[in-house]
């Protein structure tokens, strides 16, 4: 007994569900451990115990400011010097993308007692090498990391 009434109904139906899904899956993909994963490339370590996202609207490398609360401070740098292929810097050094994102991270990146940049990359094709910079506050670590232009 079907109908053919009701099959745009049906078709209506059917595209609400996919539109759900893809939803779902976009704010699945938007989730910290997923976003640490993609532009890192390995997930986020054990000895993180709290990790949290900022992502800046403006910028020309779409840039993602990672906070992270640990008690094993030093085996985090050294995870992310092995990742990141990052080294210690002088403030004076940060590259000028840095210097135009955020002036609150600025002051603490300034305040900070390390910081780390990766040694190569390339802002044009991250897949190449991703721009990180590794900084402090009393607190908590900061991962600043470009993501896909």
């Amino acid at each position: 007994m079907f109908r053919l009434r009701f099959v745009p109904l049906y078709i209506l139906a059917f595209l609400m569900l996919v539109l759900i899904f893809f939803q779902a899956w976009t704010f699945y993909l938007g989730t910290t451990d997923v976003t640490f994963e993609r532009l890192l490339g390995s997930k986020p370590y054990k000895e993180i115990e709290k990790i949290s996202l900022r992502r800046y609207k403006k910028g020309i490398i779409s840039p993602h400011l990672f906070t992270i609360k640990t008690e094993d401070e030093a085996s985090i740098i050294h995870k992310l010097i092995r990742d990141c292929r990052i080294e210690k810097i002088a403030y004076e050094n940060l590259p000028k993308e840095v210097q135009e994102t955020d002036n609150e991270m600025l002051e603490v990146i300034q305040h900070s007692s390390y910081i780390y940049l990766s040694k190569f990359y390339d802002l044009q094709v991250p897949k190449s090498g991703r721009m990180c910079v590794l900084f402090k506050d009393r607190e908590n670590l900061y991962l600043f990391i470009n993501g896909n232009v």
